[in-house]
């Protein structure tokens, strides 16, 4: 069954898939707002707003919110990215409707009390400080910092110790009133609940939500510069990110870097990193590379960790298999499987029906319809050798690169 889409009068879609072999059911809000949404003065506001959305409506305290679902079994959650929001729940499909009506209480009746702020700036501000302490969290948020400098896409999610002890209860309405309306809240629905169903419990709870209108405006990141940077890090190994801008989401040549970067330095064992490096040299354990595309821009980078006496090896190794990919197209056999391999990855994650609903309310909110998932393998089977070979000499330019280093010691 397609997905179908509900435009309610008040500003809200709703997008809905019938999936009858399951017995569960995965529900949630998707929020067009992440990091790249807080304004000088509150990084990490968005992040903030996500816990506190946990800690008490006009109906309900903390544990009656947490136990609500937890009770009978389900789970309810929440992440924030830099460009989306989310919160979500799962659940067995007889509950559908609880875990709607709990998610829409949470989501516009949350009322932030004072003490409850106090207490959250203190949890968060320890997990700044544990994520600060773990070098292979750290040096990605520093990444983003040099790349993206002075703009709220560099800023880290999480914010800042200072900037989150500025945090009132007025800050948060307000960055509420501009990022929570209409047109930028979309709830997703997928799983073993009826057509009847979700329309008796959309019209029940979310017709008459009040959400105010208002318009999106986010500002272009400005054009990167290269930069090179080291620092002291107290650690037995030395970590070490090279990367530069990349492809917007809308950018036609999105999917053949995605090819690229899977090929690359993908999740699985046999990207050509970890054969070339990892397995042939026993240099690094861990060795890969990253693609993080939003609307307006993309972040590609090749993260690596190792004794600090074998990263420039490893360098020169990574730009070996760089410069491979830049000056020598793929022969028939390896891109057949190189898109084969993709496939059936994102097939898999497919198949996991939390993901369908999370991705279906971020395509929605990203690109306005949600096309079925058989049309991107199409496209993905489309992607030419020659579009591999030109996306790697556009992106990996050396005197575009950037690099950061964590020197072990």
């Amino acid at each position: 069954m397609e997905a179908i889409v509900y435009e309610l009068q008040n500003g809200l879609r709703v997008i809905y898939k019938y999936i009858p072999y399951t017995k569960t059911v995965h529900c949630g809000y998707a929020i067009n707002a992440g990091s790249r949404d807080d304004m000088e003065g509150e990084m990490g506001m968005a992040h903030f707003i996500e816990h506190m959305i946990f800690k008490g409506t006009t109906k309900r305290k903390t544990f009656h919110i947490l136990n609500y679902l937890e009770s009978v079994g389900g789970d309810l959650n929440a992440y924030t990215t830099k460009e989306k929001t989310f919160l979500y729940a799962s659940m067995v499909s007889e509950y559908f409707e609880r875990a709607t009506e709990l998610l829409t209480d949470i989501t516009f009746n949350s009322t932030f009390p004072e003490k409850e702020i106090v207490k959250e700036k203190q949890v968060i501000a320890e997990e700044i400080d544990h994520y600060r302490n773990i070098p292979d969290e750290a040096i990605f948020e520093d990444f983003d910092e040099m790349l993206y400098p002075n703009h709220s896409l560099g800023h880290p999610i999480l914010g800042t110790k200072d900037s989150i002890g500025t945090f009132t209860k007025d800050k948060v309405k307000n960055h509420l009133n501009r990022s929570f309306i209409q047109g930028q809240v979309v709830y997703s629905i997928v799983g073993n609940v009826s057509k009847k169903k979700v329309e008796k419990v959309i019209s029940k709870y979310l017709s008459h939500i009040i959400i105010p209108a208002g318009s999106k405006n986010i500002s272009p990141p400005p054009k990167v510069k290269p930069f090179t940077m080291e620092r002291n890090f107290t650690a037995d190994q030395a970590h070490v990110i090279i990367g530069t801008e990349a492809y917007p989401l809308k950018q036609e040549n999105y999917v053949p870097f995605l090819v690229l970067d899977n090929l690359l330095g993908g999740p699985s064992m046999n990207s050509k990193l970890s054969l070339n490096i990892r397995e042939r040299y026993g240099l690094t354990y861990n060795i890969s590379s990253f693609y993080a595309p939003y609307i307006d821009s993309g972040i590609w980078g090749i993260y690596y960790a190792a004794e600090k006496k074998n990263i420039e090896r490893i360098r020169k190794l990574v730009w070996k298999e760089l410069n491979i990919l830049k000056n020598k197209p793929l022969g028939i056999i390896r891109l057949s499987q190189a898109k084969k391999q993709l496939t059936g990855q994102l097939t898999l994650g497919y198949e996991n029906l939390l993901n369908q609903m999370l991705g279906m309310a971020k395509d929605l909110l990203d690109f306005g319809k949600v096309s079925p998932f058989d049309d991107f393998i199409h496209e993905l089977q489309k992607v030419s050798a020659q579009q591999i070979q030109d996306a790697a000499n556009e992106i990996f330019q050396e005197d575009k690169i950037s690099t950061i280093v964590y020197k072990a010691g």
